[in-house]
């Protein structure tokens, strides 16, 4: 029977293993590692007239790729006028890129318990991200006549391996 050690020695990257999938000085790696994280929106259970602002992602480096954002609530909202905005702010330009293919949609327009897949931008420099570039979320609530609960946004993004 073997016995588990450890070592002194540095943990390697993928990139050591595959160099395309590494952080580099071109404009774009030709490869990444998928990451999917899962984020709220706003509080468990959404109040009438309230704007509630998540960052979802930072960029760690440079070339990462926003691929798909889905949403999806314990319980839909209903009633009012409300809107979800998501934005990847450009830390170097000190300015927004609209991620999503419209400025907003309409958060009433998910089905609760079931995700809702987000309709990108065509611009793919609205995609992109270098380090310190942040996917943010706008979600304003209206009156509602049924409060939604539960929201959150799920961010699936391509991100190289950090040099």
């Amino acid at each position: 029977m073997g016995y588990l050690g450890t070592s002194s020695g540095r943990l390697g990257d993928m990139a050591d293993l595959l160099p395309q999938v590494g952080e580099g000085d071109v404009p774009a790696p030709t490869h990444g590692i998928q990451r999917m994280l899962t984020v709220p929106l706003g509080a468990p259970l959404l109040v009438n007239a309230t704007t509630y602002k998540n960052a979802i992602f930072v960029a760690p480096c440079d070339g990462c790729y926003i691929k798909e954002l889905w949403i999806t609530a314990a319980v839909a909202i209903a009633g009012g006028t409300n809107t979800l905005a998501v934005d990847n702010y450009d830390a170097s330009a000190n300015s927004a890129r609209n991620v999503l293919s419209t400025t907003n949609i309409d958060p009433t327009t998910v089905t609760a318990k079931e995700g809702l897949q987000l309709t990108l931008s065509s611009t793919d420099t609205n995609l992109y991200m270098d380090e310190g570039d942040v996917i943010n979320a706008t979600l304003v609530c209206g009156t509602m006549t049924t409060p939604g609960e539960g929201y959150v946004v799920t961010a699936i993004v391509i991100v190289p391996e950090i040099a």
